[in-house]
């Protein structure tokens, strides 16, 4: 699959996601890990002694999975903290003494709304308590991560046929156009503590010969990365990576169109980093710009758009 492909793949992945509540979404969970390990093993309910709380397992391993997939996460945290409690208790005292616990975690539909901190918090107890090498949740974005890794075909046989990206005229599914409107969707008030500001922020502007009014849209962008790191947070490293993938090649792409026509008063660094903003904004509104300049701000920081002041002294 190339990289429209794969965007689009992941988009039905998350409407998967969203539409599979109990039975549907363990079933989703046992296939994806049984593809991703061979040493996985789904454990089916039994009559009346059902599966001992023991939703699938990897034995050479010790780590033990737990599904909780309710209709609305957010109206479930009292039943999640319940289920953990209980099913931990269920499961040490039945299969630690077949194959030990080493690793465990408790897999929830969060349906990429993050996990409730009560949870964190006891999950912590109990790796502490049972003296576990691993215990965590896993979440929706972990998923996701598992799926792509796999090859095309099996991600296909999870997500079912992807259609051709070029014949989609009205469906957006670009992970850049999906991150903008979470920014425009979220209060973007200015906070001191969110900026980026790492040392070498202003020496790389210098750096890549950049005009101060490029310079100021980029500092008041870094102010406003929480917003955006808020997203990464509740989303896949896969999400993360295509999206610096995407604003590297506009950087790569803006580098190799001829400037010489323009006028001598902007100087090359700027006219590339409008090209890049030009091709980042969906639209030519003043807050969509803004959005855009924030994801730009993100990736100049960790120098994947713009060049490394540094990159010649790592060689």
């Amino acid at each position: 699959m190339d990289r429209d492909e794969k965007a689009l793949a992941r988009g039905m992945f998350r409407l998967k996601v969203h539409e599979s509540d109990g039975q549907a979404f363990e079933d989703l969970f046992v296939a994806i890990m049984q593809k991703a390990n061979p040493d996985f093993i789904p454990i089916k309910p039994q009559g009346n002694i059902g599966d001992r709380k023991n939703d699938g397992y990897d034995r050479k391993n010790g780590r033990y999975y737990q599904v909780f997939a309710p209709e609305d996460i957010r109206k479930s945290r009292s039943e999640a903290v319940k289920k953990l409690k209980e099913d931990f208790v269920g499961l040490k005292a039945y299969w630690d003494k077949i194959y030990r616990i080493r690793e465990y975690y408790f897999v929830c539909n969060d349906k990429y709304k993050g996990q409730f901190s009560t949870i964190e918090d006891d999950l912590a107890s109990i790796k502490k308590e049972h003296r576990l090498e691993e215990c965590g949740s896993f979440l929706a974005k972990h998923l996701e991560d598992v799926l792509f890794t796999l090859p095309d075909d099996i991600i296909i046989s999870i997500v079912g046929f992807i259609p051709d990206p070029a014949k989609i005229e009205l469906l957006d599914y670009s992970i850049l156009n999906e991150v903008i409107k979470h920014i425009l969707q979220h209060k973007r008030q200015l906070d001191i503590s969110q900026a980026l500001k790492a040392p070498d922020f202003n020496d790389k502007i210098k750096f890549n010969g950049l005009g101060p009014r490029v310079s100021a849209l980029l500092n008041n962008g870094s102010y406003h990365v929480g917003v955006l790191q808020s997203y990464f947070d509740l989303n896949s490293s896969f999400t993360k990576q295509e999206l610096r993938d995407t604003l590297n090649e506009m950087y790569r792409n803006a580098l190799m169109k001829d400037w010489a026509e323009n006028s001598a008063e902007v100087n090359r660094s700027d006219l590339v980093f409008f090209d890049i903003l030009r091709s980042a904004t969906p639209n030519d509104t003043e807050a969509t710009q803004n959005a855009a300049l924030v994801v730009m701000a993100y990736f100049f920081e960790s120098c994947d758009i713009f060049e490394d002041p540094d990159h010649d002294e790592d060689q």
